[in-house]
């Protein structure tokens, strides 16, 4: 006699002898428990294993080793395309790459771009960018659906997390999202999730998440610079040795998600007329329902306007959808836009936040690296006990000795000087306050590294960094902390 117990799992039967009654009552129901349990814990092997499984022609192992590519990326980084003869992991423009900017430490990342548009191609997502690997490095997707990134030591670098977790298979989607889905489509994972220090057309950030900055060009690991969703707006902080501060950004967002995405301006994909916006909303499901624009708007409009829900940054007389929003490791928040419509030169930066058409240039803190004066748009000197000295790179800020209760300090004036944390949502300080009552909190306070003192309104701005300041012509005065011989 034989059972049959789902997926075709056959367990065979013996004949049974007969027994007597009192045999049969003690050993028949511990025989039947064990039996079933042992069908059950065979049947929960059987369909978890078959829920899980990616099918095996579509697994695979690429190894970072190869030849590089011959075009020129951005930061001038080297790359190796990842392709295998199942997946090719490209959607125009978007393409997977392991890239390096440094002999052998590579990230795994998503280029937007292609050789043949004689321009510079783009990097616009990281997976491992604070843990680089080496050569010989192994991205693996397995049959239990998890995507891994390991070193060729054999340690995890980055991974997916989603082992077992009902992952059938990858994709490269149009839009630049890298997804695993499940059999019914559905993403167990997306790129889009992970934002590193850009957003692509269709990204958001959630409440209390952020994008990090790269600290250079040629280091790719997390820099100082980081653009935060809280209740009071979407703001840029400068982590000033291990201290927050809030330099600049869109006040009052009141949503829980922000999106960057881009739309034409009546609702027509051939419309010669496209939007860069950011919204905000409470639901990450619901899709961006843009209103087409007031007539009495110009198309080349210049300033952000504010429409419902939605912040019109920039609009353009060409197709945007493939565009995207970067925190840039010099602090500032640029969107750069790819048109296919030209033979080279398809990537154009098309907004800016410290720029000539919307916050003014001197007020990024990195302008003058990390000290220098600036006016109207140019670094114009170096600030000294001496006076103003010519600017260049070299310009540092004055170096304290450690800071000691009652440590005698002096000051240097900067005439008709503020600094980039006098903006709107700062203000000008604290005060009414008499001028030598703003020196002494200076001296006090071992964080302050100088003040800006306003004569008209007797206000006081203790600053915690110094940075880029900006030659004013109103009553504006900063003093410098320094150490006197």
């Amino acid at each position: 006699m034989i059972l049959q117990y789902s997926h075709s799992i056959y367990l065979p039967l013996q004949p049974k002898k007969k027994k007597k009654k009192s045999q049969m009552t003690s050993r028949n129901f511990p025989f039947s428990l064990c039996l079933s349990s042992l069908l059950l814990t065979i049947h929960f092997f059987f369909v978890t294993k078959t829920l899980a499984q990616v099918p095996a022609n579509e697994t695979f192992k690429i190894i970072n080793e190869g030849e590089f590519g011959e075009y020129i990326t951005e930061y001038d980084a080297g790359y190796r395309v990842i392709r295998n003869e199942v997946y090719d992991f490209f959607a125009f423009p978007f393409r997977l790459c392991f890239y390096n900017t440094t002999p052998g430490s590579f990230v795994l990342g998503m280029r937007a771009g292609i050789p043949r548009d004689e321009d510079l191609m783009r990097w616009v997502w990281d997976a491992n960018r604070n843990r680089p690997v080496k050569e010989n490095a192994t991205l693996t997707f397995g049959k239990d659906g998890n995507l891994v990134l390991a070193d060729v030591d054999g340690s995890v670098a980055w991974q997916t997390n989603t082992a077992n977790k009902g992952v059938t298979g990858i994709q490269m989607l149009p839009n630049g999202n890298l997804v695993l889905y499940d059999k019914k489509g559905k993403f167990i994972w997306q790129s889009f999730d992970y934002p590193v220090d850009t957003l692509l057309a269709g990204m958001s950030v959630k409440q209390n998440n952020k994008l990090v900055s790269r600290t250079s060009d040629v280091d790719g690991r997390d820099g100082k610079y980081s653009l935060v969703l809280e209740n009071s707006g979407f703001n840029l902080y400068i982590n000033n040795s291990g201290q927050l501060v809030n330099y600049n950004g869109w006040s009052g967002s009141g949503g829980s998600f922000i999106r960057f995405y881009t739309a034409p301006i009546d609702q027509d994909p051939k419309s010669a007329g496209w939007e860069l916006l950011l919204e905000t909303f409470h639901d990450k499901k619901s899709s961006p329902s843009p209103k087409p624009s007031p007539s009495r708007r110009s198309l080349l409009q210049s300033f952000p306007v504010g429409s419902g829900n939605a912040l019109i940054l920039r609009k353009l007389n060409y197709n945007a959808s493939i565009s995207f929003l970067r925190l840039e490791s010099d602090g500032n928040v640029k969107v750069f836009t790819y048109f296919d419509g030209v033979p080279y030169l398809k990537w154009s930066e098309t907004f800016a936040f410290f720029s000539s058409y919307y916050v003014r240039e001197c007020g990024l803190p990195s302008k003058c690296g990390s000290f220098g004066l600036c006016q109207r748009g140019m670094c114009v000197g170096c600030p000294s006990p001496s006076g103003l000295l010519g600017w260049t790179e070299n310009c540092q800020p004055p170096k304290l000795k450690p800071c000691v209760e009652r440590a005698k300090v002096d000051y240097y004036k900067i005439d008709s000087a503020e600094h980039f944390l006098n903006r709107e949502s700062t203000g000008n300080g604290q005060g009414p306050i008499k001028i030598e009552a703003c020196k002494e909190k200076c001296s006090k306070d071992c964080r302050c590294k100088g003040f800006v003192y306003k004569e008209d309104t007797k206000k006081c701005l203790l600053v915690p960094v110094l940075g880029t300041f900006i030659r004013n012509v109103n009553t504006s005065t900063a003093y410098i902390k320094y150490n006197s011989l």
